[in-house]
């Protein structure tokens, strides 16, 4: 396989969360630069003047997701040719042969480990890295984890609930459920991260619904009705 030289990289991520993952597994442990774009609109004005080395885009994003943003710099000169990661809770079937029809070098899974995430992009960039033992496992930072996902979600359903009640408003304004849509996939990733699959598997649904009620001119109430329906599952 060939060495590949990772000294910079655009990543397209809009939950905070995971950017200070990545920022943590790739700038503080192993001095590659990132620079993060909060938004799809962001990345793409980056990628003007920003040479990197991998394009690491998450998928799913308010008004413009992943594939999207990678079309968008694909037309840029700089990164016509730049290897290109999702990095992404949407993994399916389905999704991977999606993702791979576009080209891209691979997919990582959302949660990921930040310890070994630097490995996990040079061997899909076709590196081998050196082996390292696995740190051992430690379950009271699990259990940590749990219990901050445990205090948070009441706050961000309440959160829910109430953007979901401005999107009920007559007439229905698209930047209100597109706000709808941003707390929904910021309690999967919050969910996947924490290793609440579950949650995140109900998240993933109605983000989806959502989704069809930002990119569609019509909004069904029954859509509103379905999202609210998933809502009452959403507990631990």
């Amino acid at each position: 396989m060939k060495t590949v030289e990772l000294q910079s990289v655009l990543f397209v991520e809009d939950d905070a969360d995971t950017q200070a993952a990545v920022r943590f597994a790739l700038q503080d442990l192993h001095q590659i630069h990132v620079r993060v774009c909060g938004s799809a609109r962001e990345g793409l004005q980056a990628a003007a003047d920003f040479r990197a080395n991998l394009l690491l885009l998450d998928v799913m994003m308010p008004e413009i997701d992943g594939p999207t943003v990678l079309a968008g710099l694909r037309q840029n000169a700089i990164h016509r040719d730049t290897p290109a990661i999702f990095l992404t809770s949407l993994v399916q079937p389905d999704d991977l042969r999606y993702y791979q029809s576009l080209g891209v070098a691979g997919v990582i899974p959302k949660p990921f480990d930040p310890l070994t995430l630097a490995d996990r992009i040079l061997e899909l960039l076709g590196a081998m890295p050196e082996a390292q033992p696995s740190p051992p496992p430690m379950p009271e930072e699990l259990d940590v984890l749990h219990r901050v996902f445990a205090r948070e979600l009441p706050v961000k359903l309440e959160r829910i609930r109430g953007a979901l009640a401005q999107c009920r408003t007559e007439p229905v304004a698209r930047q209100e459920c597109a706000r709808l849509w941003e707390l929904i996939e910021d309690l999967r990733n919050a969910a996947s991260t924490y290793g609440n699959h579950r949650i995140s598997s109900a998240a993933q649904r109605a983000e989806q619904r959502v989704a069809s009620l930002v990119l569609s001119p019509s909004r069904s109430s029954r859509d509103l009705l379905e999202i609210e329906m998933e809502l009452m599952g959403w507990s631990l």
